[in-house]
C-alpha cells in the first residue's frame, strides 16, 4: 500500500501541470470587455489633467479584473506613469506571462516598448498595426496608439504618414493636454517636411482640416524670413480658416517661435581690422553693423555686441576668436580679410559658430563657418541670370586677364550653361591696357575679316573696296571689368559693329559715384548694382539702419557698410536658411540666399546706365516694379 502513495500523487500532479499546461493566458476577459465605474473616474482625472489619480485608479480597478484584462490595465497605468517619466511601472508589468495575451494587450505592450526606447523602425510599426480585431483595444487607448505610431512614421521619415495619425488622433477627442500635445507635434511634423513636398501635398490635399493645416504650414515658412511674417500669415489665413481647429493657443506659440527664430543670439564678438591698414574697411563695417543693432525697436531683443581688433595693433584672427569666446560669445562675425579666415580655419576648434567676411576656396571649411562677403562672382552669376531672363542665350565674354576677370568670367559661364546658355567666345586684355579695340575686334572675329581682305588683295593686286562685319552669333557681351576699363571697352563695343549689341556687367563697371562722363560712356549697359547703392524703397529693417546712419551724420553710401548691416542683420535668419534653402533674404547688398557650401550668395538688382545715371530694369513680367532677379 506504500508502494501506490508515490506513484498516485505523482499521477495527481502530472495531471495538474496538464491541466494548467491547457490554459490559455487569453481565455479570461480582454481590457476592451472591462467596464468599471473606475475606468471612468481614470477617463474623467485625465480629462481634468490628473494623470496621477488616474494612474492610481487604473490600478485598482486591474486589483479588481481577471486576467488578462487585468495586465492589460497595469500596462496602461504603465503607459501613463511613463508620460510621467516613471518607467518602474512598464519594467514590471512586461515581464507579466500576460503582457502579450490577445492583441489588445500586445498592442499596449507595443506602446510601452517604444516608449521604453526597446522597440523602433518599422518592426515598431507592424506591431501597432492590429490585423484582426482592432475594436478589442479600447477607446480610450486609441489617441495613444495613434501617437506612438505617429511618432515612428516621424521618425522613419514618413511626415505625411505622421500627418495623418495625428489628424486622426485629433478626430478621437482625446484628453486636452493629450490633444495639445498632439497639436504641437503635428506642428513639428509640418515644419519638418520639406516645403517642396508640403506644396505638393496641399494641391491634392484630400480634407479641408488638411488643407488648412497645410496651407498655414506654407504660409508661415514661405514667410519666415519677415519679421513679422508669421503674425500676418496667421492673420490672413484665419480669415480664410475661421472654423479651422487650429487652437488660439498654438497660433500664439507659432508666432513667438518664429520671433525667436529671427533673434540674433544674446552675446555677438566681432573681428574687424580696426587699426592699420585696413582700419578704414573694418571701420565702415562697423558703422553697418552699428546702425543695424540700434535699427531694431525693441532694446529688450538687442544682444550684448563687442569688438576684438584684428588690425595691425590688434590680435591674430585666431588669438582674436580665443578672446571672443572667452568673453562669453555665442556667434562671431568676421574676420575680413582670406589670410585672416584661412588663418583662423587652421586654428581648429571653431566650437562657437562664425560668419566670415570674406571667402576661401582653397581650404576644406568647417560647417561652423558661413561664408558672406561682396564676391565679384555673385555679380557675375546675377549677370547670367538677368541674359537669361532677357532671352540672351549666346554670350560673348570679355574680362581681364589677371585671377579677378578669370573667377568672374568663370563664374559667369558656369551660371549661364547651368541653364541652357552658352559662351560662344571670351576675349582677354591685359588690366593696363589702354586701346581695347583689338580684344574687341578679336571677340567680335573683325580681325578675321581684315586678315580676309589682306589675303584677297595680296592675290589679285587690286584695291577691295571692304566693309567688316562681326560675327551673328552672339546675343549679347557680358563685361568683367573695373571702371576704368569698362569706359574704354563700352565705346569700342559700340565702335567695332556692335552698336545694338546689348552689354552686361557687375557692379564694378560703374563708378561709386557717378558722373555725367561715365553715364555718357557706359549708357546702355546693364549694371549687376546692390539696392543699397541705388535709391528707391528697400526692407523696413535696412531703411530702418539708414536712418540710423544718417542721424548719426555717419557716411552710409559704402559697400562695406552695406556688408555690416547685413551681417548683424543675417544672424537669425541664417537658421532659418539653414532649414529653408530655397528662401531669400532681402537684404542691403541683395537677395541672399544660403547654399549648400555654407556660403552666403548674393542676388543683385539689374539697372541700365543712362544719360542721369542708374535706373532699375523692369524685366518682362515683373508688371512695371524693380524686382530681385528670379
Amino acid at each position: 500500500m506504500s508502494l501506490l502513495r508515490p506513484t498516485f500523487s505523482l499521477l495527481m500532479a502530472l495531471l495538474f501541470v496538464a491541466g494548467c499546461a491547457g490554459m490559455d493566458p487569453g481565455d479570461g476577459p480582454t481590457i476592451g470587455e472591462v467596464d468599471t465605474p473606475r475606468i471612468n473616474a481614470a477617463q474623467a482625472a485625465l480629462a481634468a489633467e490628473d494623470p496621477s489619480s488616474a494612474l492610481t485608479l487604473l490600478r485598482r480597478a486591474a486589483a479588481e479584473t481577471a486576467e488578462p484584462a487585468a495586465t492589460g490595465l497595469q500596462l496602461e497605468a504603465a503607459l501613463l506613469a511613463l508620460m510621467v517619466d516613471d518607467s518602474n511601472p512598464a519594467t514590471e508589468w512586461l515581464g507579466s506571462r500576460y503582457a502579450d495575451a490577445g492583441e489588445a494587450n500586445a498592442l499596449i505592450s507595443a506602446m510601452v516598448r517604444v516608449r521604453l526606447g526597446e522597440l523602433d523602425g518599422p518592426d515598431a510599426i507592424r506591431a501597432l498595426t492590429p490585423t484582426r480585431n482592432p475594436d478589442q483595444l479600447p477607446q480610450r487607448l486609441i489617441p495613444f496608439q495613434l501617437d506612438t505610431l505617429a511618432t515612428l512614421e516621424a521618425g522613419e521619415g514618413h511626415w505625411q504618414r505622421a500627418v495623418d495619425h495625428r489628424l486622426a488622433m485629433a478626430e478621437h477627442a482625446p484628453p486636452g493636454w493629450v490633444q495639445r500635445l498632439n497639436e504641437a507635434r503635428l506642428w513639428e511634423a509640418l515644419m519638418d517636411a520639406p516645403l517642396s513636398d508640403l506644396r505638393e501635398a496641399g494641391r491634392h490635399a484630400r480634407t479641408e482640416p488638411l488643407k488648412g493645416w497645410l496651407d498655414l504650414a506654407i504660409t508661415i515658412r514661405e514667410q519666415a524670413l519677415e519679421p513679422n511674417g508669421a503674425a500676418l500669415a496667421l492673420e490672413s489665413w484665419r480669415i480664410d480658416q475661421p472654423s479651422h481647429p487650429a487652437s488660439p493657443l498654438l497660433e500664439t506659440r507659432v508666432v513667438a517661435m518664429h520671433r525667436a527664430d529671427l533673434s540674433p543670439p544674446a552675446r555677438i564678438g566681432v573681428l574687424l581690422p580696426l587699426s592699420g591698414e585696413l582700419g578704414s574697411a573694418g571701420r565702415a563695417i562697423q558703422r553697418g553693423i552699428l546702425a543695424a543693432y540700434h535699427a531694431d525697436s525693441d532694446a529688450r531683443r538687442r544682444p550684448e555686441l563687442f569688438f576684438v581688433d584684428t588690425g595691425d595693433e590688434g590680435m591674430p584672427a585666431p588669438a582674436a576668436y580665443r578672446e571672443a569666446v572667452a568673453r562669453g560669445a555665442l556667434q562671431v562675425i568676421g574676420p575680413l580679410t582670406k589670410s585672416a579666415l584661412r588663418d583662423l580655419i587652421a586654428g581648429g576648434n571653431l566650437d562657437v559658430p562664425v560668419l566670415a567676411l570674406n571667402r576661401v576656396d582653397d581650404v576644406e571649411v568647417p560647417p561652423a563657418v558661413h561664408q558672406f562677403g561682396l564676391a565679384p562672382e555673385d555679380d557675375a552669376r546675377a549677370a547670367a541670370t538677368l541674359a537669361l531672363a532677357l532671352g540672351y542665350e549666346r554670350m560673348a565674354i570679355l574680362s581681364s586677364a589677371d585671377d579677378w576677370g578669370t573667377r568672374v568670367a568663370a563664374a559667369f559661364k558656369a551660371r549661364l550653361e547651368e541653364n541652357g546658355g552658352q559662351v560662344v567666345g571670351h576675349s582677354r586684355y591685359a588690366d593696363d591696357q589702354e586701346d581695347m579695340s583689338a580684344p574687341v575686334r578679336e571677340l567680335f572675329h573683325l580681325d578675321l575679316s581684315t586678315e580676309r581682305q589682306s589675303r584677297l588683295q595680296s592675290v589679285t593686286g587690286l584695291r577691295v573696296h571692304f566693309e567688316d562685319r562681326r560675327r551673328e552669333d552672339m546675343d549679347a557681351v557680358f563685361l568683367g571689368a573695373f571702371e576704368t576699363n569698362a569706359r574704354l571697352v563700352t565705346p569700342q563695343v559700340r565702335f567695332q559693329r556692335g552698336l545694338n549689341l546689348p552689354v552686361l556687367a557687375t557692379s564694378q563697371a560703374y563708378p561709386r559715384n557717378a558722373s555725367r562722363q561715365a553715364n555718357e560712356d557706359l549708357e546702355g549697359a546693364m549694371i549687376m548694382r546692390m539696392p543699397w547703392l541705388l535709391e528707391g524703397p528697400m526692407p523696413t529693417r535696412v531703411e530702418s539702419a539708414r536712418d540710423q546712419l544718417e542721424s548719426a551724420a555717419e557716411a552710409g553710401s559704402s559697400d562695406l557698410v552695406a556688408l555690416g548691416v547685413d551681417a548683424f542683420q543675417l544672424l537669425g535668419p541664417l537658421r532659418i536658411m539653414q532649414r529653408e534653402p530655397s528662401l531669400r533674404a532681402q537684404g542691403s547688398t541683395g537677395a541672399i540666399q544660403l547654399g549648400a557650401d555654407n556660403e552666403v550668395r548674393r542676388s543683385l538688382l539689374p539697372t541700365r546706365v543712362t544719360r542721369s545715371g542708374l535706373r532699375p530694369l523692369n524685366l518682362p513680367g515683373s508688371d512695371g516694379a524693380p524686382s530681385y532677379l528670379p
